[in-house]
């Protein structure tokens, strides 16, 4: 019951994370153009959108494209740590306190009709 009365907010969250996903995904296309890293990892929106996805939200070898967007400047590695920040520490997290808030939530409301059945 718990993860049912959650649906609406991940839901929310989840398109928030896939906002993010397109902004910064068109942004890294748009500044890595022309760039050996940006034929490695940002080709296109799709491609840039699943880096950031995997690399970026999901920390699976975060340091591959950090590193290499470092050798074209700070302002590069800047924006892909921001990313990194904003996906990660911000909305993966606010999805973890959502769905602990709703099941806390609905186990509460669970434990008190428990409550009353049992006093009938």
């Amino acid at each position: 019951k718990g993860i049912a009365a959650a649906t609406r907010s991940v839901c929310f969250t989840l398109c928030l994370l896939c906002l993010l996903l397109y902004i910064f995904g068109i942004a890294f296309t748009q500044l890595t153009v022309g760039t050996e890293v940006g034929d490695k990892y940002f080709r296109d929106v799709p491609m840039s959108m699943y880096t950031l996805l995997m690399r970026g939200t999901l920390m699976d070898a975060i340091g591959a494209p950090l590193e290499e967007l470092n050798h074209l400047g700070w302002f590069f590695a800047g924006v892909y740590l921001l990313f990194v920040l904003l996906a990660t520490v911000t909305v993966m997290n606010m999805l973890i306190g959502v769905l602990c808030e709703v099941v806390s939530t609905v186990a509460a409301v669970e434990r008190e009709r428990l409550a009353v059945t049992y006093v009938k």
